[in-house]
């Protein structure tokens, strides 16, 4: 494996601190399994999130490898107050580019349901033009 360019290694950490924001709202007491949609967004660490955004930044400024386009995905995630208010055009967009820079069957899921849910909520589902007039992560 080659090492990881320094700003891939920014958006792997970026992208570590997002996915472990949402930790405690990753299982129930139960130890089930939450979706990301039904998770309890009150729970997620906000100063870890915070701590990511501008690196996130930082990533993609300097060129943007798979672990910075997934962190601004996450970011994505993060930003929004609900599952609702998530930019469901942002997030295809940025599955494209992934796709792009590192072809995978997954990603390529991930985006047609992104595609599905943009069609159905989403301060950005009636508004692509808007996601590509502006930069990849909300002000």
């Amino acid at each position: 494996m080659l090492p990881l360019s320094p700003p891939e290694a920014t958006g792997l950490l970026a992208l570590m601190l997002l996915h472990d924001s949402r930790r405690h709202a990753r299982v129930d007491a139960d130890g089930n399994l939450v979706l990301l949609d039904e998770q309890h967004r009150s729970t997620w660490d906000r100063a870890q999130i915070a701590e990511a955004l501008p690196l996130v930044e930082e990533a993609l400024a300097r060129g943007p490898g798979p672990y910075a386009v997934q962190a601004a995905i996450a970011a994505l995630h993060c930003q929004a107050a609900t599952s609702e208010d998530t930019d469901w055009v942002q997030i295809v967009l940025l599955y494209d580019v992934l796709l792009r820079l590192q072809p995978s069957p997954r990603h390529r899921a991930q985006s047609r349901r992104g595609h599905r849910h943009g069609r159905r909520s989403g301060p950005g589902a009636d508004a692509p033009g808007r996601a590509r007039s502006r930069g990849i992560l909300r002000p």
